[in-house]
């Protein structure tokens, strides 16, 4: 059975809030501690994004660490990988099929081990930012890795091309542990909020965290990616023990 978790992240205003903040902070540290988080990237426009997750995530444990991984691949896949994430994200509304030659590159890719240096390590976490660095979950979880896929979610996404891309991946990427999907929406009275959520398949979870983005840049923000980082470390495989890691108690599913 499946099991959704929403929890409401705000500014701790007030000692009670701030000691929550501080046990859950603490509890995802022990869950990452003396693991290395590696936030990769092979297009070019992902590194922004990926950067901005290693800012999120460094010092979450004194003795963990938080890297960027660049992944190295020709101009043929790197083309290829362009068109294929602006399907996935529904940006390319001009061409919504993928050429024969694009498929050839990214398979030609699917089947290289050596994408990216020796350093990731067993009970390491890989978080790929791009279709390209996708390719790396295979190699990651054989090293005893989580693989992780970072998706954005844009309105009116769900295109036909969008679809074809989504299946063409699948192909190559079945083994990934889990999804996280950031999303932000505009409530009825205006205000914006984010939401980064963790999709676990095989252990049927999924757990998100919501923040008003009006506390970007403070620790609403930062507490939710290394929460949703921790909760797929302790879940992802389907052997979760002690329920989620929150600050305060999780919204019914609705």
């Amino acid at each position: 059975m499946s099991t959704l978790t929403i929890e409401h992240l705000d500014l701790p205003g007030s000692p009670r809030y701030a000691r929550a903040y501080q046990v859950a902070a603490e509890r995802t540290g022990d869950v990452l501690a003396g693991r290395t988080v590696w936030c990769a990237t092979a297009v070019p426009r992902a590194r922004r994004a990926a950067e901005h997750l290693r800012e999120q995530i460094g010092g979450a444990t004194p003795d963990g660490a938080a890297e960027t991984l660049h992944i190295q691949a020709d101009e043929r896949q790197l083309r290829a990988a362009e068109h294929l994430d602006r399907l996935l994200d529904g940006r390319d509304a001009t061409r919504a099929d993928l050429r024969r030659e694009e498929q050839e590159s990214y398979a030609e890719a699917a089947t290289r081990r050596d994408l990216f240096e020796a350093g990731v390590g067993d009970g390491d976490v890989v978080v790929a930012h791009d279709s390209l660095s996708a390719m790396l979950i295979d190699a990651a979880r054989e090293r005893g890795a989580h693989a992780i896929w970072r998706v954005r979610l844009r309105g009116g996404s769900s295109t036909p091309g969008t679809r074809q891309a989504l299946e063409f991946v699948h192909r190559f990427t079945p083994g990934v542990d889990a999804y996280v999907i950031t999303w932000q929406e505009r409530r009825s009275h205006g205000e914006v909020f984010e939401s980064v959520a963790a999709a676990m398949p095989a252990a049927g979870i999924l757990a998100s965290k919501q923040f008003p983005s009006r506390s970007a840049g403070v620790e609403p923000r930062r507490l939710a990616w290394r929460m949703a980082l921790a909760e797929i470390v302790r879940s992802d495989r389907g052997d979760c023990v002690g329920g989620t890691l929150q600050p305060r108690p999780a919204v019914a599913a609705r």
